[in-house]
C-alpha cells in the first residue's frame, strides 16, 4: 500500500492551514458535534460496527451476551460516511468536474480530519449486490482501503438508494454516530421527514450536496438515460435561468426541513473548494448545536 491518497490530502490540508486559521483543522473537532459523556464506565450489548477491541470478554462470558465497555466504545466519535453512487455519479458537476471523483475526494478529506482527531470511521454505500458497510476503525491502512473501495463503488446502482440506507441505519444501528451524507439534489430530496426524525434522535447528521451540471451548453449527455439532450433545448437561455431558479427553490426547501432536525448542509461543485466548504459545514453545525 503506497498511501498516495493520504499523502495528497495531508498536503492539501497542510497548505490550507498555512494560509488560513481554522480551529477545526487544527484539532478543535470535538466541539462541532454533540457531546459524549465519559462519566460512566458501564456495559452495553455489542451492536453492528463496534470495534471488537472494546468487548469486555469477562463480562460477556458471565452473561452469555457480547458486551462492550461504554466508556471505551463512546469516548471517541464514530463517524459513518454514507456516500451516494450509481450511474448519476458518472456525470459532471456544475463546475465541469467529475462528480464521482469529487465525492471520493470529499469523503477522503473529511475522513483524514476524523482520523487525525483519533476518531473511528466507517463507509456505507448502496451497490449492485447489496450494501457495502465497513467496520469502524482508524489508521492509514483503513483510510486507504476505504478510499479505494469508495472509488470502485462509484457507478454501481443498488436497490436501497440513499433513503433506504438512512432508514436502515436508523432502524438497525443503535450506537451514537456522526453521519456524513455525501449526495446530490436528488438524494437530498429523497430523505423523508420520517427518516430524518428517526436518525437525528441520537445522531448528528451533516449533508453535502454535489451540484450537477446544468442542462445548458454543448454535448450535454444524460448518463441515466444514456442519450444526448436535444440541441435546441440545451441552448435556451430562458430554460437555463429557469433551471437555476428551480434548483435554488429545491435546495431551500431541503434546507428548511433539515434545520428543523438540526441537520447542516453545504453545496460543493469543485475540488478546490472542498476544504473551505467542509470548514463552513462544521462551523454551521457547531453553531446550530450551541443555539
Amino acid at each position: 500500500m503506497d498511501f498516495d491518497n493520504l499523502s495528497k490530502i495531508r498536503a492539501e490540508v497542510a497548505l490550507y492551514t498555512n494560509r488560513k486559521s481554522s480551529n477545526i483543522l487544527d484539532g478543535d473537532f470535538t466541539s462541532v458535534f454533540r457531546g459524549r459523556s465519559l462519566e460512566f464506565d458501564d456495559l452495553r450489548e455489542y451492536t453492528i460496527g463496534d470495534n471488537i477491541k472494546d468487548i469486555d470478554w469477562k463480562s460477556s462470558s458471565k452473561t452469555g451476551k457480547t458486551l462492550v465497555r461504554r466508556f471505551i466504545a463512546e469516548k471517541k466519535h464514530n463517524v459513518l460516511f454514507v456516500v451516494d453512487s450509481g450511474a448519476k455519479f458518472m456525470a459532471d458537476t456544475s463546475a465541469g468536474e467529475d462528480k464521482g471523483l469529487l465525492a471520493v475526494d470529499i469523503f477522503g478529506t473529511i475522513a483524514y480530519l476524523v482520523d487525525k482527531h483519533g476518531d473511528d470511521f466507517a463507509l456505507m454505500q448502496d451497490i449492485d449486490n447489496g450494501t457495502f458497510f465497513s467496520y469502524f476503525r482508524s489508521g492509514a491502512a483503513h483510510f486507504e482501503n476505504l478510499m479505494a473501495k469508495c472509488s470502485s463503488n462509484i457507478g454501481k446502482n443498488g436497490k436501497k438508494g440513499p433513503e433506504g440506507l438512512l432508514d436502515y441505519i436508523s432502524e438497525s444501528i443503535r450506537r451514537k454516530m456522526v453521519i456524513i451524507f455525501i449526495t446530490d439534489m436528488t438524494g437530498m430530496e429523497g430523505i423523508s421527514e420520517k427518516t430524518l426524525r428517526k436518525i437525528t434522535v441520537n445522531n448528528d447528521l451533516l449533508v453535502i450536496n454535489i451540484e450537477d451540471a446544468f442542462m445548458y451548453g454543448y454535448d450535454i449527455f444524460d448518463v441515466e438515460l444514456e442519450k444526448y439532450e436535444d440541441e435546441y433545448t440545451v441552448h435556451r437561455e430562458k430554460l437555463y435561468a429557469a433551471e437555476k431558479k428551480d434548483r435554488r427553490k429545491r435546495y431551500e426547501r431541503c434546507s428548511d426541513l433539515f434545520k428543523r432536525y438540526g441537520v447542516s448542509s453545504v453545496t460543493i461543485t469543485k475540488e478546490s473548494e472542498i476544504i473551505d466548504k467542509v470548514v463552513e459545514l462544521f462551523e454551521r453545525h457547531r453553531h446550530a448545536n450551541i443555539s
